[in-house]
């Protein structure tokens, strides 16, 4: 029995031992290696696989798969997300919606361009300012009239200066105008640029072509009208080259040139179209006498350049007047005018030798020589200021009926900075275009 019993214990035993020796992953053998840890994987083991092919060369398949695997997808995941990145930062429709607001932008584009286009082609301004009060183009320093009779012109910018205000304040509200199209604002001729700073030299201006071998020298500027038939109006010294002459107290063109000066009882006057011409803030035409001893300059044109002082006195409104030009064409003779001087035609100047001007209904005229300035516009208590506000009050009230003619009066008393007798140097020159329209 007992054998019996040893033998079934036995048996019991090498079975128990067997089973624990199968290799159940729920009774692990202890580690008899410490230099491997089947429990670290690590990426030691797998990195090196994924990173360099020399290692899937040497490593056995059986290793390889699991961690190629592993490293084909996390590098390509990569790639796929960089290349989505690049090639496909939005999505289609918001390709197709910038492409839309693109489409847009350059459609609003084209609209305004077009309208710059239209509004080129329409006013054709090309070189030109676009005025607003008359709605046309106008160039570079042609005086316009305004609405309330104010004159004006335009700089190379289409910058608005204003020369006369009969209403004193409309000037203040008048805005510059903008040039009509792009080409407008693209560089000035050169004749136009050489105006500009012909104030500064005048042997550089274009506009102003001097005459080899013609007269020069100095002198001053006096003033005068005296309403009377010009010189250069009559055959004997005209020569051909007839100045204007006028009836209707100076508004109606005659060329009667035979007929007699209403400063010895005839009918034929000066033409009050023959005022000052402002070209720009420092150059300005206008008519004169010259001495007798000129009887042959019927025609001929000379610039006076100021040197900012005055044949009597020099005060602000001289130095003021420094470096402008005023171009004189010669359509009368003075006997009491001499050598060097021009007696520039303007209206309230003073009538000089003779008067013609009874019938033009104008107001008082000032001194006979000197005019309205010298009628208690000068002396030593009248500043600058004061004599230009004196001169412009006399004219207002002097050619209260004649628009054209205070025009003329306050050619003096703004562009002539209300500067009595100042003296210049005098050049010969040809006659711009301007002067000749109104000879």
């Amino acid at each position: 029995m007992k054998n019996k019993l040893f033998t079934t214990l036995v048996v019991f035993g090498l079975s128990f031992i067997a089973w624990n020796c199968s290799g159940d992953p729920a009774s692990p053998i202890p580690n008899q290696n410490p230099a491997y840890n089947p429990t670290d994987l690590s990426s030691s083991a797998i990195v090196p696989v994924a990173l360099s092919s020399s290692s899937i060369a040497t490593t056995p398949m059986s290793s390889v798969t699991a961690p190629v695997t592993v490293s084909s997808s996390s590098v390509t995941s990569p790639v796929i997300a960089s290349s989505s990145s690049v090639v496909a930062p939005a999505s289609s429709a918001q390709k197709t919606q910038s492409s839309s607001s693109v489409a847009n932008k350059q459609s609003s584009s084209s609209q305004q361009q077009a309208k710059s286009s239209s509004a080129k082609s329409t006013k054709q301004c090309n070189g030109q300012c676009y005025d607003s009060a008359s709605d046309k183009c106008v160039g570079y320093h042609d005086q316009q009239t305004g609405p309330k009779g104010e004159k004006y012109a335009y700089n190379e910018s289409c910058k608005i200066n204003c020369y006369y205000d009969p209403n004193n304040k409309n000037c203040e509200s008048m805005a510059a105008s903008k040039p009509a199209s792009s080409q407008s604002q693209q560089p000035k001729s050169s004749s136009s640029k050489t105006v500009a700073s012909s104030t500064s030299n005048l042997e550089t201006s274009v506009e102003l072509k001097y005459i080899s071998g013609g007269r020069s020298g100095k002198g001053f500027a006096s003033r005068y009208w005296d309403c009377c038939k010009p010189h250069c109006s009559w055959p004997e010294h005209a020569h051909g080259n007839y100045s204007k002459q006028c009836t209707n107290k100076g508004t109606k063109e005659s060329t009667d040139w035979g007929g007699g000066s209403v400063c010895s009882g005839g009918g034929l006057m000066t033409c009050t179209s023959q005022i000052p011409i402002i070209v720009n803030d420092s150059l300005a035409y206008a008519f004169a006498a010259v001495p007798a001893a000129d009887g042959g300059s019927c025609g001929k044109c000379y610039a006076l350049k100021f040197d900012g002082k005055g044949k009597y006195e020099s005060k602000m409104n001289h130095s003021k007047l420094k470096g402008k030009i005023l171009v004189v064409m010669a359509t009368n003779i003075g006997g009491d005018v001499q050598q060097g001087q021009f007696d520039v035609m303007i209206p309230g100047g003073g009538v000089g030798l003779f008067n013609g001007c009874a019938s033009m209904g104008w107001g008082n005229q000032g001194k006979q020589y000197g005019g309205l300035l010298s009628d208690g516009c000068e002396g030593d208590s009248k500043g600058y200021t004061a004599r230009k506000d004196c001169l412009a009050e006399k004219c207002e009230k002097a050619f209260a009926n004649d628009a054209k003619a205070k025009e003329g009066c306050m050619f003096l008393a703004t562009w002539m900075e209300a500067a009595g007798n100042p003296t210049h140097e005098y050049k010969e020159v040809e006659c711009p275009a301007g002067l000749k329209a109104q000879y």
